[in-house]
């Protein structure tokens, strides 16, 4: 795989990323190559919607988060505040628990203050379960 990639201090306590919330995902991040990141998470029960498949939710987390990581390998952090603009989803498989899935983000493109993404959550063989598209924008300091 490629090297590990990180947030800024300030996110220890985020939701998706953050290893300091206890009730978070705690996802970990590698850069495969710039501006295309790769988070292999495994996931538990208690993430169920219906039995045996990951909420919506949760898989929404999960590519935000990976896409929000493309853009940090793709463009850097630094100080910029970068947020999610408008999310597309489509759910193509049932993602289940119990099992490792991989979530890829990959960075697109930028147009003046916006940034496009986009991401998937597959199973360790590759089979498809959801893809996402993004697109991000950066608040003025």
């Amino acid at each position: 795989m490629g090297r590990p990639i990180t947030r800024a201090v300030d996110f220890e306590d985020c939701y998706g990323c953050g290893q300091q919330n206890n009730f978070g995902l705690k996802m970990t991040f590698e850069e495969v190559e710039k501006g295309l990141v790769e988070s292999v998470f495994f996931a538990a029960a208690q993430l169920r919607g219906p039995p045996g498949v990951i909420h919506g939710g949760v898989q929404a987390t999960l590519l935000d988060e990976v896409m929000g990581m493309a853009i940090e390998s793709a463009l850097g952090g630094g100080s910029r505040k970068r947020v999610t603009a408008s999310f597309a989803l489509r759910y193509q498989a049932a993602a289940p628990t119990g099992a490792r899935i991989i979530a890829r983000g990959r960075f697109e493109r930028s147009e003046k203050r916006s940034h496009f993404v986009t991401g998937e959550l597959r199973s360790v063989s590759g089979a498809l379960y959801t893809r996402a598209e993004a697109r991000w924008v950066e608040l003025e300091s």
